[in-house]
């Protein structure tokens, strides 16, 4: 009973246990017991036990989390009163299962639309019987034919694309304009042009055929008929993520691996999405749903299928060539980064990334990012830093989930037709909830009711502005930072006006109904 009531306590109780077995021990061994209280060669069991238990003991204060918890326990112990109950609180924090899932405050229940939002994209769905939602509509084939050769090469490309393709290195760049012009195919001549210049083939060793086929079959299992995730949604995170990388930080801190690994990852990262969320297909129990168990089910979905599809046909196989390390390598790098692309663990990913800077960027008094620029022994730390593995692992994380959500930093323009494009998918997928009797995910996404402005709203404040802050911070990216505040400015500007108008639209309504009741009155 003794024994069992040691193993049922916390790890502070694991501690007393190995400081003290010898005393008890001896204890034990001096009680006088009869045969029945302990039998032949009880005490070498517990000998026995004992071992295991400081074994245990050991490996459970390794941890890390128990370390801090033992410190803040012991620190505890010599506060002050108001001091202490602030460290009960932070140790009841630290004893949760989800350090790093978000508290979302209070405004947002008062808030239909930023509840619905925040509430649909961190949702992994409800649990009840309903209908499967067929994932692989015949439709988004048809829009596509793979060569056995490819069509055109990077100086084969048509003098119009390549107008357009001139501005690429900028972030004013209009993916719109190449979808037109590339008639809903900008993924293949983007990512030619960009893979070409940061050297994938050299690097993979391939030839640029082989590289243009594993376009030509990617973009082709994208769906045309999505109104936002399809192939120009995946051209345009594409060419977030290169711009991102052609910052000379990352230039430091980066390999050619490393770059690549973003720039692939950022090609597949939503392919052969079919247009409904995560907690849809969870809800329909679709197939998906099932195989990866309701976690992570779209993400797993386009990097296992990327990778299929990949490397079971040689012609499109990009790493056909590579050794067995580099794409071990590889291969964990862009599964990890598409990963980080699921909504769920957004804060999860934006408060390591945090903590990782923190330590190395303290602000300058200027609030300019990367701390004291004048100091190069400063700037050699911090490159230092951010190039170990771990901090590559976050910082990469972070490329690609801001290139992934960059609408609201686009200008003004490009950032408008995203964010009617994701609403009319938004839009679908409540009609089609509706229709089927599911579960309605985010019930504002009504296409009779919703306010497109209030919704970019929402979506600005609580997901991207803190997360390009923080971004901005070892990214030179003010030119994005001055869009994004204009833009939400003018969402702003345009969710008052709509307010205005409905507030008046009522107004009138009530004016005619009263004109109305009393011509009714004086007529009877």
């Amino acid at each position: 009973m003794f024994i069992f009531f040691f193993f049922c306590r916390k790890v502070m109780y694991y501690v007393s246990v190995k400081n003290n077995h010898g005393l008890f021990l001896n204890h034990l061994r001096d009680t006088d017991f009869n045969g029945s209280q302990l039998a032949n060669g009880a005490v070498h069991g517990f000998n026995r036990r004992r071992e295991s238990l400081s074994k245990m003991q050991s490996v459970l204060v390794e941890a890390p989390i128990n370390k801090v918890i033992n410190i803040l326990t012991s620190v505890q112990e010599s506060c002050s009163n108001p001091v202490a109950q602030a460290l009960d609180r932070a140790l009841e924090i630290l004893r949760t299962s989800e350090l790093y899932s978000p508290y979302l405050s209070h405004p947002m229940k008062e808030d239909q639309m930023t509840s619905d939002l925040v509430g649909g994209l961190l949702s992994q769905g409800l649990r009840r019987r309903l209908s499967n939602y067929d994932v692989n509509r015949s439709s988004h084939h048809s829009h596509f034919h793979i060569p056995s050769s490819p069509t055109t090469m990077l100086n084969q490309v048509p003098e119009h694309i390549q107008v357009i393709l001139e501005t690429e290195p900028l972030w004013k760049f209009s993916i719109i304009d190449l979808e037109t012009a590339t008639n809903k195919r900008p993924l293949v001549y983007l990512g030619l042009k960009i893979l070409s210049r940061f050297g994938a083939c050299e690097f993979l060793r391939i030839s640029e055929s082989c590289l243009m086929n594993w376009l030509q079959m990617i973009e082709g299992k994208y769906h045309a008929s999505n109104s936002y995730h399809n192939s120009t949604h995946a051209a345009d995170v594409l060419h977030a993520t290169s711009f991102f990388l052609e910052q000379q930080r990352y230039k430091a801190v980066f390999d050619q691996m490393d770059e690549l690994s973003c720039l692939i990852s950022a090609i597949i990262h939503d392919v052969d999405h079919p247009g409904r969320n995560n907690a849809f297909l969870i809800n329909a129990r679709n197939d998906l749903a099932m195989l990866y168990n309701d976690l992570a089910v779209l993400e797993n979905h386009h990097v296992s299928l990327a990778f299929s599809a990949t490397c079971k046909d040689d012609p499109v196989n990009i790493f056909k060539n590579l050794s067995a390390d580099d794409y071990r390598t590889m291969r964990h790098s862009i599964i990890d980064m598409v990963l980080a692309t699921e909504m769920t663990k957004h804060f999860e990913h934006v408060s390591k990334f945090n903590n990782c800077i923190n330590k190395v960027l303290p602000k300058a008094s200027d609030g300019s990012p990367m701390g004291d620029r004048g100091s190069e022994e400063s700037l050699n730390d911090i490159v230092t830093h951010l190039s170990t593995d771990d901090s590559r692992l976050l910082i990469k994380r972070m490329l690609i989930k801001c290139a992934d959500i960059s609408n609201p930093c686009r200008p003004l323009e490009l950032c408008s037709i995203w964010a009617q494009r994701i609403a009319e998918e938004y839009f679908d997928q409540t009609d089609e909830e509706k229709e089927k009797n599911l579960p309605i995910v985010m019930p504002v996404f009504d296409r009779k009711t919703c306010s497109i402005p209030k919704s970019q709203c929402s979506f600005i404040e609580y997901f991207v502005q803190g997360m390009f802050e923080s971004w901005a911070e070892i990214c030179d990216i003010p030119e994005l930072m001055e869009i994004l505040k204009n833009n939400y400015q003018y969402w702003k500007e345009k969710d008052k006006q709509e307010s205005a108008e409905a507030s008046e639209t009522l107004v009138t309504e009530e004016d005619s109904q009263s004109e109305q009741i009393k011509e009714e009155n004086e007529n009877s």
